[in-house]
């Protein structure tokens, strides 16, 4: 006589289904996680761009003979660059104070996962103004 266990059957039927159902749970919290660190990604990128187009600004704008809109408008243009239209989610901002340039961009990342928030990026740079060091 043969046992119930060497026939290859499950001895309880009702298990028959649990390999399906925790495959899934686990397929899909194994996909949520993936999604959240795609997202995080784009956030690193999204905030490298935002401080790279801040140094390149403030670079720009403490330059001798140069008006403070040019390191906007160079922000704005390595902005454009890396983030393409997500660039309009950024403010871009100018000013000096005293002998120091800064500038600053603050926007949002773009979001790849409808159902998270949206992270803030907020990159500031300074630099000396070249004309109130040169030109007293």
């Amino acid at each position: 006589m043969r046992s119930a266990s060497s026939t290859g059957r499950h001895s309880r039927p009702s298990e028959s289904g649990a390999t399906v159902v925790e495959f899934l749970a686990v397929a899909m919290l194994t996909i949520v996680c993936m999604l959240g660190v795609a997202q995080f990604a784009v956030w690193v990128w999204a905030r490298n761009i935002a401080v790279t187009a801040a140094h390149e600004g403030v670079r720009t704008a403490a330059e001798e003979g140069r008006p403070l809109g040019d390191g906007s408008l160079r922000t704005r243009q390595v902005l454009e660059d890396g983030l393409a239209g997500a660039s309009r989610r950024f403010e871009v901002e100018t000013e000096e104070q005293g002998t120091t340039v800064v500038v600053r961009a603050r926007g949002f990342a773009p979001r790849i996962v409808p159902f998270l928030p949206a992270f803030e990026i907020d990159a500031r740079a300074s630099a000396l103004d070249e004309d109130a060091v040169f030109n007293p």
